[in-house]
């Protein structure tokens, strides 16, 4: 021990008394040079060298012995971050109600698009909005307006862009897209819940680009379109085109509705209209395949179709209209027909009869307004009058032989009282009487109306309306209580019969 403390000092004395290394000269040469120099010893003692090791060291914790609060206490520290704060001082967006209530270990999961909005946003300073824009807090629709308040406060879209990371192009979209969305909003007709189907900023909102171009009253209508049949910004595009097109060719648009079905239907037929030739009938094919697609009457469909039959007709087989030209004008032509016939005497011979209805409900005052009924030129046109419903019968003798005949329905004949063979049947018929033939004669069957024996309280008799033989009707009369209304001159059938050889009718 006391010889390495000799040598340590010895190595010490040694380098003090050399000095400070001239400039440029290195240890190594120094050294060499003072080896070579003559040195004088100094004896030293163990004991003239200071214990420096001290205690060994350990480390101390807070709890353990020896441990001194006061060395430790913020001294020299940088204070903590708080919760919701960023670098440089800014806070986080605040997320309402996520924070703990009492007695809670963990708050309330708040997704991150529940940030503040409306009003609230509007509020925040301008450092706030570049940060909500820099993180994309929040939907585009919420985030469009703090685009103008920025610009409010004297930055540029390129401004914007540089502290925000989104494009001038960007910005303009969101706001378009904002103001059409909006007045989406503020129209009853358009339901609340399509509305998330603009939320999409890739798929949804860029259709609103296209929407904005409608007038108010078909915006809404359009809109509802494209979220039923989820268009894209394309097929948005085609169905404004097709609103403008409908608009601008009304003579055109005979047996088109205007909804938006509609509307792309007869862009459709327009468009089959300027198909060229070389194109082909499959372009036309495609054409009336998405027209019928979105077709919501009988009479659009028909008219697609007919356009696709004129194109077949060009493009047939073996012909010469692939060039087209008047030659395909005559075989169109040529193809065409119009169905004639002749009429027979027999075919033609028809007579009008007034209807009025069911005979449970035909009233005296109902036949008394039938009026007779006359046939004019060769076809045999009339006039209605006295009534409102005609049927229209073969030119029978026995209807020839009535001035003023009308019609009456029975449901069945089984609950005619009078009629004789016919009251036997229970089927359908259509009874014609001559309201011109009032006097009862026993050869004849007549429509009489007579008085119910009940009587309700405080009013009159109710009318009953059968058929009677002549014979019983006038006895009818010399009693009293009942009204002829006509005499009965045929009563129909159905058609068929009931296999008894009658397939017409047959005289009461």
């Amino acid at each position: 021990m006391a010889s390495s403390a000799c040598a340590l000092a010895f190595s010490a004395a040694a380098h003090l008394a050399r000095g400070p290394s001239p400039p440029g000269v290195s240890s190594r040469l120094q050294s060499s040079r003072w080896r070579r120099s003559p040195v004088r010893l100094v004896p030293v003692q163990a004991g003239d060298i200071p214990d420096t090791a001290g205690p060994p060291s350990r480390l101390i914790v807070p709890g353990m012995d020896g441990f001194d609060p006061s060395l430790v206490s913020g001294a020299g520290r940088a204070p903590a971050k708080m919760p919701g704060q960023f670098p440089g001082g800014y806070d986080a967006p605040p997320k309402p109600g996520s924070e703990k209530a009492a007695g809670e270990e963990f708050a309330p999961f708040r997704p991150p698009s529940a940030y503040q909005a409306g009003a609230t946003l509007m509020q925040e300073d301008d450092q706030m909005s570049l940060l909500r824009l820099r993180q994309r807090a929040g939907s585009w629709y919420d985030l469009s307006p703090l685009f103008a308040k920025l610009m409010r406060s004297g930055f540029t879209p390129d401004d914007i862009f540089d502290e925000s990371g989104i494009e001038p192009k960007e910005q303009s979209l969101w706001i378009t897209w904002a103001a059409s969305r909006g007045s989406l909003v503020d129209d009853p007709r358009f339901p609340e819940e399509k509305l998330a189907y603009f939320n999409d900023e890739y798929n949804g909102a860029p259709t609103l680009s296209s929407i904005q171009y409608l007038v108010a009253e078909k915006r809404s209508a359009a809109a509802e379109f494209v979220v039923d049949n989820e268009f894209d910004q394309e097929q948005t595009k085609e169905l404004v085109k097709a609103f403008e097109i409908r608009d601008a060719h009304q003579s055109q648009a005979k047996g088109f509705g205007s909804t938006p079905g509609e509307c792309m239907a007869f862009k459709m037929w327009r468009d089959c209209q300027e198909v060229q030739r070389y194109q082909g009938m499959e372009k036309v094919n495609d054409l009336v395949r998405k027209g019928k697609k979105y077709a919501e009457t009988e009479s659009t469909v028909e008219r697609l179709e007919a356009m696709a039959e004129m194109w077949r007709m060009d493009f047939a087989e073996g012909s010469e209209l692939t060039t087209g030209g008047s030659l395909a004008k005559a075989v169109a032509t040529a193809r065409a027909n119009i169905n004639t016939v002749r009429l027979d005497a027999d075919e033609i011979a028809f007579k009008p009869i007034p209807h009025l209805g069911s005979m449970e409900r035909l009233t005296t005052g109902a036949v008394s307004a039938v009026q007779q009924v006359f046939t004019a030129g060769i076809f045999n046109v009339f006039q209605p009058a006295g009534a409102r419903e005609f049927v229209a019968l073969p030119a029978w003798s026995a209807l020839g032989e009535a001035r003023q005949p009308f019609a009456v329905s029975v449901g069945n004949t089984g609950t005619l009282k009078g009629a004789g063979d016919l009251s036997q049947r229970e089927e359908p018929a259509l009874i014609v009487a001559d309201k011109a033939n009032t006097t009862p004669s026993p050869s004849f069957y007549y429509l009489v109306a007579r008085t119910s024996s009940i009587t309700l309280t405080g009013g009159a008799g109710a009318q009953i309306v059968d058929i009677f033989p002549g014979r019983e009707v006038m006895d009818m009369e010399r009693a009293g209580g009942c009204t002829v209304i006509g005499r009965v001159v045929l009563a129909v059938r159905a058609p068929g019969g009931m296999g008894d050889g009658m397939n017409t009718g047959t005289s009461l």
